[in-house]
C-alpha cells in the first residue's frame, strides 16, 4: 500500500470512530477497568497501537504480563476501538488519545510557593500581616 493511501486511510479511519464513539467513550474505555496498571499508561499503549508493536513491547509500558496485555487488547477489539493489521498481525488504535500531563515535582512547588506569596501579598493589602 503506497504511503499516501495509508495516510488517507488513517485519517478516514481516525474520522469514523470519532464520529461513531467519540474522543471520550474511546478513553473512558481505555482508561477504565484496569485492575493493574495506571490508567494514564493505558492511554500511552493506546497511543502506540500503530501496527509494529507486539504484546510484549506494550505490556512493559504498563508493567503487566503479556497475557494480561493480550486481555486487555483482545477487549478492546471486542469493544470496536483497535483492530489488527493484517501484514503484521500486531493491533492498530482508531485515533490519539489526548494525554493528560501531569505536574512534575518542581513544577508543583513552585506553585505551592507561588500560592504562598499570594496568600501574604492579599493579607498585606488587607492589613493582615503575619
Amino acid at each position: 500500500m503506497s504511503k499516501t493511501l495509508e495516510a488517507q486511510n488513517k485519517i478516514i479511519i481516525s474520522l469514523l470512530a470519532r464520529t461513531a464513539l467519540g474522543i471520550k467513550e474511546i478513553d473512558r474505555i481505555v482508561r477504565s477497568g484496569k485492575k493493574k496498571g495506571d490508567p494514564d499508561n493505558f492511554a500511552l499503549v493506546y497511543n502506540s497501537l500503530d501496527g509494529t508493536k507486539s504484546g510484549a513491547e506494550l505490556a512493559k509500558i504498563v508493567g503487566i504480563t503479556q497475557q494480561g496485555m493480550s486481555s486487555v487488547l483482545q477487549t478492546w477489539e471486542e469493544e470496536g476501538i483497535v483492530y489488527k493489521n493484517d501484514e503484521t498481525g500486531f493491533y492498530v488504535g482508531l485515533l490519539k488519545l489526548p494525554i493528560k500531563k501531569k505536574p512534575s515535582a518542581k513544577a508543583k512547588t513552585g506553585n505551592l510557593n507561588n500560592e504562598a506569596n499570594t496568600n501574604k501579598q492579599e493579607e498585606s493589602e488587607n492589613g493582615k500581616e503575619s
